[in-house]
């Protein structure tokens, strides 16, 4: 690793579900960096029994997106030019952050290096094996190592968005601005996206079959029960109209997290889905119709390459 190259780490704390998984992931991260900022978004928690790690909390919820830049400023004022993010249920592989600093060293306009990421508990998501080395689009911010640099000059986290979908635009606009985003199929994220429940084998095996069949993954996702949030659903409902006004110069953006290209899509992915589902239906409908009525009347400015920004 070069002398000029730092890699510190950063979590974005909220009353994790299962407190033992998150002190593993806590554990995991402890043996790979010297300096771990944690901010909780949440209940109050203590770390005194760790060493390299700096407790931030504003006591209240300010969100994803701000708990991220905060994240981002203390290590920039600490003399970190790498952060990698990370959510409170994903647990890093061995050897993530040398294997990320020696793609970092020889490329001077990647702005993330990132890994694959799987959720164990789905019968579909499943790892590549192999060893590629790919440029993408598009990653989620848990282990993606960000460049302090890239992060400042493409107008950081949009903290408008709150929660869903500010990787998708902070992705964006980070390859508008002129650099990459590396994935190493080499390293696999464990993670656990949302709450649910796998059902049986059988049925699992079936709904993968479906997908397949019709080549849609949409289809896979029945086979598990999912807890539907009313207040996630509302901000995927508003963000995915907002983010699509802010960078309507650039095509569309946010429709890759649901199978889909475009609005239409994303109504019968995710939309319709999340009320059919839903334990709480009516909650959830309300929380739709408030999601999208809110999204359009909001105002974003609209973004734009600034080429004093644009990677040299």
């Amino acid at each position: 690793m070069a002398d000029d190259i730092r890699i510190a780490a950063g979590i974005v704390l909220f009353n994790p579900d299962d407190e033992h998984r998150f002190i593993y992931c806590l554990n995991r991260l402890v043996e790979q960096f010297e300096k771990i900022y944690i901010f909780n978004n949440g209940r109050p928690y203590s770390f005194d029994m760790f060493s390299s790690v700096e407790y931030i909390s504003e006591n209240e919820n300010k969100g994803i997106a701000y708990a991220l830049n905060e994240i981002m400023a203390c290590a920039k004022k600490d003399g970190y030019s790498w952060v990698v993010t990370m959510d409170q249920d994903s647990v890093i592989p061995d050897g993530l952050v040398d294997g990320y600093a020696k793609h970092i060293d020889k490329n001077s306009n990647i702005g993330i290096v990132c890994p694959q990421v799987i959720d164990k508990r789905r019968i579909y998501s499943v790892a590549e094996q192999n060893n590629r080395e790919v440029y993408v689009d598009f990653c989620i911010t848990s282990a993606a190592c960000t460049s302090v640099e890239a992060w400042e000059k493409c107008g950081k986290f949009d903290e408008w968005l709150f929660i869903d979908l500010v990787d998708n635009d902070f992705c964006k606009r980070l390859t508008l601005s002129g650099y990459k985003i590396l994935k190493l199929n080499q390293w696999v994220l464990d993670q656990e996206f949302g709450k649910i429940i796998p059902k049986s084998k059988q049925k699992q095996e079936f709904w993968l079959k479906v997908g397949k069949l019709l080549h849609n993954q949409n289809f896979a996702k029945f086979s598990y029960k999912k807890f539907v949030s009313p207040l996630r659903v509302y901000y995927t409902n508003r963000n995915i109209i907002y983010v699509n006004k802010k960078l309507k110069k650039y095509g569309s953006v946010g429709y890759e997290n649901y199978n889909c290209k475009g609005y239409i899509g994303f109504i019968i992915s995710f939309m319709i889905p999340s009320i059919l589902r839903a334990g709480k239906k009516i909650d959830v409908l309300k929380a739709t119709v408030k999601g999208v009525k809110d999204g359009m009347a909001a105002t974003p400015n609209e973004w734009s390459v600034k080429e004093k920004n644009m990677v040299e």
